[in-house]
């Protein structure tokens, strides 16, 4: 595969993944009852974070979708998205979770305790509307973009 194929792909697998999120973002607006809709969010962020993120390919060791596309309005949302993706989402980071482990031993044996935060990942399920707008927002400035490189490519059958 060639370097601008492999750019081609990257491309149109990140409008794929930013289009799922999108409609699962949709979605979940509809079944505000259903007990899965926070893991449906989750899922969402996680699409949405993808293009950001390293995909490896083998003409071009590493591709990252630019935050060119990113409506400006919306730069400070995808900073928080992608700072969740990568300290909860995705990670177990144990920072955000400020853990504790208390060990205590009785007569009747050794008790280890753990707490620590709770984060249900959740957090910007308030911002549905403006997560959608900033896909949306995203999408539209990527489609240009989207036609030129496909019209490079050259024919190969």
């Amino acid at each position: 595969m060639s370097t601008q194929e492999e750019q081609y792909i990257h491309f149109a697998n990140s409008m794929d993944s930013l289009n799922t999120a999108w409609r699962a973002l949709k979605e979940i607006k509809k079944q505000k009852g259903n007990p899965l809709v926070g893991y449906a969010f989750q899922f969402a962020l996680i699409e949405y974070s993808k293009p950001y993120k390293a995909a490896y390919g083998m003409a071009v060791k590493r591709h990252i979708l630019p935050g060119k596309y990113i409506p400006k309005n919306h730069l400070e949302l995808h900073k928080r998205i992608i700072k969740a993706r990568d300290k909860f989402y995705a990670h177990l980071d144990l920072d955000i979770r400020d853990a504790k482990v208390y060990v205590q031993t009785t007569e009747l044996g050794r008790n280890i305790i753990r707490s620590q935060n709770l984060i249900d990942g959740t957090e910007e399920m308030k911002n549905i509307d403006d997560i959608i707008s900033l896909i949306e927002g995203t999408l539209d400035a990527m489609r240009e973009e989207a036609k030129k490189l496909g019209d490079d490519l050259p024919v190969n059958i």
